[in-house]
């Protein structure tokens, strides 16, 4: 492997820098949703059983525990109630717009790492057959080795950079379907929970 990425050139820098930024973003996405991904239904049980009880610190306490956004929404929704804001709902809203967004993470990325790594990966190709053209130019075609040193070049790069995209591609549709889950359980939950304080507060 070490060989292969030596005769892909200096592009193969490139590539290496998206390949390990793109196994950094999925490992923490990874790790987030896992921590992010429970059942709503009982925790929403839980979080509604604390506040009757009037246990509001220990339901701000968990909250504040809870990875993802619904605890963060919720958390700010019962500080909001405590301090008489006007048009909760609205308010609410807001914060959880933010919160989802920021949820999201560097997911992004990755469909950016699996456009641009088979660019580069074109890139290679083109500065390889430069260089077999300009030593054909040079020495001529009797020279096969140094032609074929372009070539190769051309071609490893072309496969690293797929290497690089395929997977990046396949990581970032699969992350976005569990972020997506996870949005979609946090608007219901978020919503559930707004009319559980409306009802309290009338």
């Amino acid at each position: 492997m070490f060989e292969y990425f030596q005769k892909g050139g200096p592009v193969m820098y490139f590539i290496l820098l998206l390949s390990v930024y793109g196994v950094s973003i999925v490992i923490e996405r990874f790790y987030f949703f896992y921590k992010a991904s429970f059942n709503y239904r009982a925790f929403m049980l839980d979080i509604k059983r604390m506040i009757m009880n009037k246990e509001v610190e220990h339901a701000l306490m968990l909250l504040r525990r809870t990875p993802g956004p619904l605890g963060a929404i919720m958390s700010q929704s019962l500080n909001l109630v405590s301090n008489g804001s006007a048009d909760l709902r609205s308010r609410i809203n807001e914060i959880g717009a933010y919160e989802v967004q920021k949820s999201e993470g560097r997911l992004k990325h990755l469909a950016v790492i699996g456009n641009i790594a088979p660019l580069l990966g074109l890139l290679g190709t083109v500065t390889g057959m430069m260089t077999a053209f300009s030593a054909i130019s040079l020495k001529g075609a009797n020279t096969p080795t140094v032609v074929a040193g372009g070539i190769s070049e051309a071609l490893i790069t072309t496969a690293y950079g797929l290497i690089v995209a395929i997977p990046a591609v396949f990581a970032y549709n699969y992350l976005s379907s569990r972020y997506e889950n996870i949005v979609l359980e946090t608007e219901r939950a978020a919503s559930e929970f707004v009319d559980f304080i409306e009802k309290g507060m009338k």
